[in-house]
C-alpha cells in the first residue's frame, strides 16, 4: 500500500490529505521538495497558519519528514519535505 493509500484510510484531516498530496506533486520524481509555507497556502487557498497544522499532523503521524534550511548567512530558508512513499 502507498502512502497515499494509507493517508487516505488513516485518521487524517482533509487539509493534511490535501498538503500531503500537494507535496507528493511538488516532489515529483525526486526526493524531497521545498516549498515555502507562503507558496503551499497560497497554491492552496488556505492560511499559512492552516499549513503548519497540516504539516505538524503529517510529521507527527510519520507521512512527511521536516528538515530545516539555511542561507549562506545563517538565516533560516524554506523546510526541506520528504513524503513517504
Amino acid at each position: 500500500m502507498t502512502g497515499l493509500e494509507k493517508i487516505i484510510r488513516d485518521d487524517v484531516s482533509s487539509k493534511a490529505v490535501m498538503i500531503y498530496r500537494y507535496l507528493l506533486y511538488r516532489q515529483g520524481r525526486n526526493e524531497s521538495c521545498y516549498p515555502s509555507l507562503k507558496r503551499i497556502a497560497a497554491d492552496n487557498k488556505c492560511s499559512v497558519s492552516t499549513i503548519k497544522r497540516a504539516i505538524a499532523e503529517l510529521v507527527a503521524k510519520g507521512y512527511i519528514t521536516k528538515t530545516p534550511r539555511r542561507k549562506s548567512d545563517g538565516s533560516q530558508s524554506s523546510n526541506c519535505y520528504v513524503c513517504l512513499k
